[in-house]
């Protein structure tokens, strides 16, 4: 669990971990413009199971009810969501 500040890289770098620990495969380095449901042909499930899986390695908690999927539809959001969820723990 990270106790400071996330940054943006940091928090696109924990993504990454979490990608490739939930779809079980290598992930290449991430950048913002990438779709995560094109590229990695996740699905509404794989994506709750990243969430879980960052909320285990960065130490927060977000009720799934109240998440907006535009957050998660790209690297750049998805890390931008984490960095502004990770601030507010």
């Amino acid at each position: 669990m990270l106790d400071k500040p996330l940054t943006q890289q940091e928090a696109r770098e924990q993504l990454r971990k979490a990608l490739a620990s939930v779809l079980e495969e290598q992930i290449p380095p991430l950048s913002d413009e990438m779709n995560l449901f094109s590229e990695f042909h996740l699905d509404s499930m794989s994506m709750l199971e990243t969430l879980m899986e960052l909320e285990d390695m960065l130490g927060f908690h977000v009720d799934p009810e109240e998440l907006d999927i535009k957050d998660f539809e790209t690297v750049g959001g998805y890390s931008s969501f984490l960095v502004s969820v990770k601030d507010a723990a």
